[in-house]
């Protein structure tokens, strides 16, 4: 039976793998799974009959912990053997290529989520983008999560023209439409949750899900939130998803979001779809992504969306078909952009049911899983 080690930097990360490992382990695979700990990551583990391994990654550079988490991933690969290593995410992947290379580690795929370099400056830019380099260096393959980043990577000199691939049209993992089934199959339990937050119909509702950091633009996000409110007094914003310390955004919007009342923070969520059902435009004002999950979950759910005009949203939105996408840091446009689906309730029913084509025609997670399959398989 080959054995695979998927590795991630967190538990978070347990929606890149749900399902595919059982997939694989469906297709005799021993699958091994080294991530930051967690209970979704251990709930995916015992779900999908996998081998978990924790290690406490650290998101900050921190020389001292970061040499013994690197023997520890050897003593890992030493001991569990495994045929094929891919691993992805900054820290944790540029640990485990860096253990593989140490131990000789032939079959290394290292998955490419996205350039955290993009959003640094000075000596962390040069710093990260350095690792970024070694890791796409040291992999045998380079997943690519989507072909616009792919080329984005190319240009920064980061990747080798040639070395990377994309599967299909993009995404870590696609899409399980029997997951996201729609509005209207949520709709019993969308309207409780709407109700308990004491919201209606009458609302219009803006959502956001992910970490609640800097780089995911949650400054430009409140921003916007506040010019629009002036103009539409029934507007609301929902928001769910982990604050992250390490990359806060400004003090002045956390205070709004556990304050005001036109906001509704729900923090992080196991269940995401109830949540999808009760907004009308779902909005990601990133300033960086690789193919972000959440624009396609929305688009399953029949949600319009608007995001920014970079790397990974160009793959998951088609402007003016199931959304928007607005010029990145530009307040201007992305209120623009908003107004735009917000006076028109019958185009952002149009872009919701578009966005749930767009989504079985090119996201399909089987057909991803297919397709990493017959990759591994060409390996071994």
């Amino acid at each position: 039976m080959p054995r695979i080690l998927l590795g991630v930097s967190s538990s978070f990360c347990a929606n890149f793998l749900r399902g595919q490992v059982g997939f694989l382990v469906s297709h005799g695979f021993e699958v091994i799974i080294v991530s930051g700990p967690g209970e979704e990551i251990s709930m995916l583990a015992k779900r999908e009959s996998a081998k978990l391994l924790t290690i406490d990654f650290t998101k900050r550079i921190s020389p001292f912990t970061d040499f013994f988490q690197l023997l520890r991933i050897v003593r890992i690969l030493r001991r569990e053997q495994p045929d094929i290593v891919n691993a992805g995410n900054p820290k944790s992947g540029f640990l485990v290529m860096l253990a593989c290379r140490l131990t000789k580690q032939e079959n290394t795929i290292f998955t490419l989520h996205g350039l955290l370099s993009d959003t640094q400056k000075g000596v962390f830019r040069r710093l990260i983008t350095i690792t970024e380099k070694i890791c796409c260096r040291i992999a045998q393959k380079v997943f690519v999560v989507s072909p616009t980043l792919k080329s984005h990577a190319e240009n920064r000199k980061i990747l080798s023209p040639g070395k990377g691939f994309v599967i299909g049209k993009g995404s870590a993992n696609g899409i399980d439409l029997h997951l996201f089934p729609g509005r209207k199959a949520v709709a019993a339990t969308s309207g409780q949750l709407l109700q308990s937050l004491g919201l209606s119909r009458e609302n219009i509702i803006l959502g956001f899900v992910g970490r609640l950091t800097k780089d995911k633009g949650i400054d430009l996000l409140f921003e916007a939130f506040n010019i629009l409110t002036q103009e539409y007094p029934s507007l609301r914003m929902t928001i769910a998803g982990p604050i992250i310390e390490e990359n806060l955004f400004s003090r002045e919007w956390l205070h709004q979001l556990y304050h005001d009342e036109k906001i509704s923070y729900l923090g992080k969520l196991y269940d995401v779809t109830p949540f999808y059902g009760m907004m009308d435009i779902l909005i990601l004002p990133s300033l960086r992504e690789g193919f972000p999950s959440v624009l396609i979950e929305a688009a399953a759910m029949e949600i319009p969306v608007v995001a920014s005009d970079i790397p990974g949203c160009r793959d998951a939105v088609n402007p003016g078909i199931n959304g928007e996408l607005f010029e990145k840091g530009n307040i201007k446009d992305l209120v623009k952009s908003l107004k735009k689906l917000i006076d028109q309730p019958a185009l952002r029913q149009q872009y919701g049911m578009n966005g749930r084509k767009f989504v079985s025609d090119h996201f399909s997670s089987e057909e991803i899983w297919k397709e990493q399959l017959q990759v591994y398989k060409s390996m071994l």
